[in-house]
């Protein structure tokens, strides 16, 4: 068994570490959730997109992961009548809340004032700035419904609603320089079993999945995954690193390690909880 630390942070290692991770919620839940992606794309008259609004489905919730309108788009009422159409169409499909987390130099008062209430803000991400998290479970309405929503949105498609976002955040923010932080644990045959998978940018470092099959879990794998991560982001310059867990997850194995909630989504799936969890590397 070996850890090799890779920065290519590819679909196939994503995928690979994803696996006994699913398997292991299976077994907790009962369930098996596909992840439904759902969207709405502004087109121009060439039908070029300028802009939109996607997110994925998973375990009764919605995210909205991307939204963007140019300039020239905004007001009117636009952006509303886009996230309404996709929560109805979230709700329509077994949603029982959506969430989203937004940058305090881009949109987290819009979102208070379509009914979502703070659950929780990490500050200094990026330095000098905080993410909002939000939430909403209720007062969804069901206006726009001229607007047509997809279920799933091809590259090309993210990629023209994603980068003038990018563009818009980096004159807050500075350029992201996103590099991918995989720890991939390999049997003897060099065969992914599992591992973490994250980046870093911005001073920060996102572990977005740790996984490891049953018969690799309690032998202190998963601490030695998350020495070599923090060690890792720290020689990057990252200042704090944030991931989120489920309740039947590992949440107090990160409490060990120093993280602290700092924000929570009840009944995510119903009967468990999603946490959000940070720690500062800086202050360590």
């Amino acid at each position: 068994m070996q850890i090799e630390l890779s920065t290519l942070s590819d679909d196939a290692n994503r995928k690979a570490i994803l696996a006994p991770l699913r398997a292991y919620n299976q077994v907790q839940t009962g369930r098996d959730d596909p992840d439904l992606s759902l969207g709405i794309l502004l087109r121009d008259a060439s039908g070029r997109v300028e802009g939109g609004m996607w997110g994925e489905q998973y375990y009764d919730w919605f995210k909205l992961s991307f939204a963007f309108l140019p300039a020239h788009r905004r007001g009117g009422r636009l952006g509303a009548r886009m996230l309404s159409t996709l929560e109805a169409a979230a709700v329509a499909r077994g949603a029982r809340g959506v969430w989203m987390n937004s940058f305090s130099f881009q949109a987290p008062g819009f979102y208070e004032k379509l009914g979502y209430h703070v659950i929780g803000r990490l500050d200094d991400r990026p330095p000098g700035h905080f993410d909002t998290f939000l939430a909403k479970t209720d007062g969804f309405a069901r206006e726009g419904a001229t607007l047509v929503v997809v279920e799933g949105v091809d590259e090309a498609d993210r990629k023209a609603v994603r980068d003038p976002l990018v563009e818009y955040s980096n004159q807050f923010a500075g350029q992201p320089d996103w590099l991918g932080l995989d720890l991939l644990v390999k049997d003897d045959a060099g065969t992914i079993v599992g591992g973490l998978h994250g980046r870093t940018g911005r001073k920060w470092l996102f572990v977005d999945l740790l996984g490891l099959p049953d018969n690799l879990r309690h032998a202190g794998l998963g601490t030695e995954l998350m020495d070599r991560a923090e060690a890792e982001a720290r020689a990057r310059g990252c200042i704090g690193v944030w991931l989120d867990t489920f309740s039947f997850q590992a949440k107090p194995f990160y409490e060990r390690r120093g993280f602290k909630i700092f924000a929570e989504i009840p009944d995510y799936p119903p009967g468990h909880s999603r946490y959000f969890l940070s720690k500062r590397l800086d202050m360590a």
